[in-house]
């Protein structure tokens, strides 16, 4: 047989991601990092702080910022004072809990003390912040920028090269699509303080050089020699690593925190790590950071019963890869139990449902839920929740197109039916489009309704993805939950693996606690209640929601807006 002719299989070789390559090669030199490291990793007795750290953490004033932050309550307290006394900390932040705040205090605290640590004939400490996603690392770094002004630390934050070349491109090297969203751009507000600029600032040891590979960058968007992009290279290199030793506080991805680059410029300088959103990370991408920056302390801020790691193998995933290392130590976090965002109604099931009755609305302080006069809409004026059944018909998409994966489900009764309540809200209770989100787990039935709207000629509305709606909090939410089937096709006693196949991943807990906790002043849900209600979760909501006589049908709304 002619094999060159018939071939009996095709084998694609695919290049490990420079990304991966790194967090490999940093989990091979587990045996010769920091003991900290180890012990992180192996789950062993944690070594202790260095007592000159330990008396600075002590004398530290944690309200010393007091008039630009509000004060700790008892929960976060005690969270601050472990991460300053200790070499490893969790601190586990549900919703609305302030872990966001939190950790633009531990960075304020840890540049205090490193300032004293150096009075006191100590060497230059850095404090590097990093997440999983530039969104949450960005989030702390803008607020300390634009909010602090003066009383801001000394502070950098360092890009991927992906992103960086948005803004200096290399010719013939297209990172990023054209139509990629803002999260894949550098954060406006953070130019002043973005690595890729201040190395071109004016009397900076590389800025003359650096500006002439642009313009002859510019002049040949087609492509240059290779050996010019090599020089380059060499080049930012060389500046990024003069740059970046100069500053008290880092913000980087994770990803970001294993570059070489990165490493040869703060080596022997990382004193504290801080890795927010730490849920979110696989625990490779975790350690990683740990061991190839060997920070002497480390602080671990998330919530594992939000969103876990996205891990594309499932069969990795089923292995453990989607555990992360936060999930690991979940036994070990201090709880930070009191909530500001949402309206007590609102934080009651998920408090219930996802953190075993231990989440509690703050009743003295927190003013983000109130209102002035309770929406018509709701049944009970007292409580601002609502599911509407309705029973449309879902579509998947066949092939892969702008509106989604081949995964990807919408239903355009729940489409219409979101359509009119958005166009309610504006009209009849007089919200602006900025305190409605509207969000779906499906990318499908987010460009539907994106559609829908613009047609209607609202165009300013915000409608996400629950994923990408973590970490903000809107007024009011309009969450379609997309799936739906006839009655006779709905089992009456199904299976996990039936409820896997015509629920999908409706059922994932983690996102189900994200989209129930992002409103602070109401949320409606649209959905099928007959085909929800075969999910655990979803029917413990509908029995919530029934109690409180909360659950309406669509077709009895009178959504007319008054003339």
């Amino acid at each position: 047989m002619n094999y060159a002719s018939n071939p009996l299989c095709t084998v694609e070789i695919l290049q490990m991601s420079a990304t991966d390559s790194r967090v490999e090669m940093n989990l091979e030199k587990l045996d010769k990092a920091t003991d900290l490291a180890r012990s992180i990793a192996l789950r062993d007795r944690k070594p202790e702080l260095d007592r000159s750290h330990v008396r600075l953490g002590i004398v530290v004033n944690l309200e010393k910022f007091g008039s630009v932050l509000p004060p700790n309550n008892e929960e976060q307290i005690q969270a601050i004072r472990k991460a300053l006394s200790v070499r490893f900390t969790l601190i586990h932040g549900p919703p609305g809990t302030g872990k966001t705040l939190i950790g633009i205090k531990l960075v304020l605290l840890f540049v205090d003390i490193n300032l004293k640590y150096r009075q006191n004939g100590g060497d230059h400490k850095q404090v590097v912040y990093c997440g999983p996603s530039n969104k949450s690392v960005d989030l702390v770094a803008r607020w300390l920028h634009v909010k602090l002004g003066c009383m801001c630390p000394s502070i950098v934050r360092m890009y991927g090269s992906s992103i960086e070349n948005t803004v200096y491109p290399i010719p013939g090297r297209d990172y990023i699509n054209r139509n990629s969203s803002q999260d894949n751009r550098p954060d406006p507000e953070l130019a002043d303080v973005s690595l890729h600029n201040l190395i071109r600032k004016k009397k900076k040891p590389f800025a003359n050089e650096l500006r002439k590979f642009d313009e002859l960058f510019a002049e040949n968007p087609e492509g240059v020699a290779p050996e010019k992009i090599n020089e380059y290279n060499k080049l930012l290199s060389k500046a990024t690593q003069d740059e970046l030793k100069h500053y008290d506080v880092i913000f980087c991805t994770t990803a970001v925190a294993t570059n070489p680059k990165f490493l040869k410029a703060t080596e022997g300088k990382v004193f504290q790590l801080i890795i927010d959103e730490a849920g979110m990370c696989t625990e490779p991408e975790t350690m990683a950071p740990i061991i190839a920056t060997k920070a002497e302390q480390v602080v671990l801020i998330g919530d594992h019963k939000q969103l876990q790691p996205i891990v594309i193998c499932r069969e990795a995933g089923r292995l453990g890869l989607s555990r992360s290392l936060f999930e690991r130590y979940a036994d070990n976090t201090v709880f930070l139990k009191l909530q500001y965002r949402m309206n007590p109604r609102i934080c009651k099931f998920p408090s219930g449902q996802f953190y075993k009755e231990d989440l509690e609305t703050d009743l003295k302080c927190s003013t983000k839920w109130e209102v002035k006069k309770p929406l018509s809409i709701w049944n009970n004026k007292h409580v601002p929740l609502m599911f509407c059944h309705i029973e449309g018909e879902e579509r998947f998409l066949a092939v892969a197109t702008e509106e989604g994966n081949q995964q990807s489900c919408s239903n355009m009764a729940e489409v219409k039916h979101v359509v009119k309540l958005f166009g309610f809200l504006k009209s009849h209770e007089r919200l602006n489009s900025s305190q409605v989100k509207i969000m779906s787990q499906y990318r499908a039935q987010k460009f539907s309704i994106q559609e829908a709207l613009k047609q209607k000629g609202f165009n300013d509305v915000e409608v996400n993805t629950v994923v990408g709606s973590q970490g903000g909090e809107w007024d009011y939410v309009i969450f379609s939950t997309v799936r739906s089937l006839p009655a006779y096709r709905i089992e009456t006693h199904p299976t996990l693996g039936w409820c896997g196949q015509n629920l999908g991943f409706i059922t994932d807990r983690h996102q189900i606690n994200v989209a129930l906790t992002r409103a602070r002043k109401g949320i409606i849900i649209i959905g099928n209640q007959n085909l929800l209600k075969c999910d655990a979760v979803w029917s413990d909501l509908l029995e919530h929601y029934k109690r409180l006589g909360c659950v309406v049908n669509a077709k009895d709304q009178n959504l007319t807006p008054p003339v």
